[in-house]
């Protein structure tokens, strides 16, 4: 378990460091990552969550705007789902019979399952769950659902996953930078050591009539 955890930590590292070095180009490869997490076939490939999280702690250390992340995502993510809609609509069981989803049959099982079991709402909620995200909105194609009640959940879904994705990279990020800061050394007050304060200590001016302070 904490293996795991160990792992795609550094996964996501590695990660936030390509779009870093590449942040000319960071909010065009969000879209797309985005895009791809919420298009059937390409979704089950590529672990996009990761690296759209790990943006969300290049926008907490300021190297990227938050707005242009926010948009990027939620703009990929709504693109992606309404071409998985369209697939779906289009080719409709044919989709399932193609690689990787040829390898699932329990995704087209679940997919439909969840669909008649919440209807319309279930393309809100594939969003927040993991595979169903790429197999939902292409089952809603092929059961033809409306397109605008489709698109209606698929924008409101969007905008509120957004967000979420990436304030565990957010938070990450700031938990790290404020963990340090106990264990920063303190500068030892200038003519003094040990004191635990940054102040410098000035003996006061002597007055007249008074013994003289050796100390402050």
């Amino acid at each position: 378990m904490l293996t795991g955890l160990a792992d795609f930590a550094a996964y996501g590292t590695a990660l936030a460091g390509f779009i870093e070095t590449h942040a000319d180009w960071a909010e065009i490869i969000i879209f797309l990552m985005a895009f791809a997490e919420g298009l059937t076939l390409v979704g089950l490939l590529i672990p996009g969550v990761v690296m759209l999280t790990a943006s969300g702690a290049l926008v907490a250390a300021g190297v990227l705007d938050f707005w242009s992340v926010y948009l990027a995502i939620a703009g990929g993510a709504i693109l992606g789902d309404a071409t998985s809609y369209w697939l779906g609509r289009r080719y409709g069981e044919r989709m399932f019979r193609l690689w990787p989803l040829s390898r699932h049959p329990e995704l087209r099982g679940r997919g439909e399952a969840f669909f008649l079991r919440h209807g319309s709402k279930s393309v809100f909620l594939a969003r927040f769950i993991g595979p169903l995200r790429a197999v939902v909105p292409t089952t809603a194609g092929m059961m033809a659902m409306p397109h605008r009640k489709f698109q209606a959940f698929n924008v409101l879904s969007a905008v509120i996953w957004a967000p979420l994705l990436m304030s565990p990279g957010h938070l990450a990020w700031t938990g790290y930078d404020r963990s340090g800061v106990g264990d920063r050394p303190v500068p030892a007050a200038e003519g003094g050591m040990g004191q635990g304060a940054a102040k410098s200590c000035v003996p006061a001016p002597p007055v007249e009539g008074a013994p003289e302070r050796t100390g402050c």
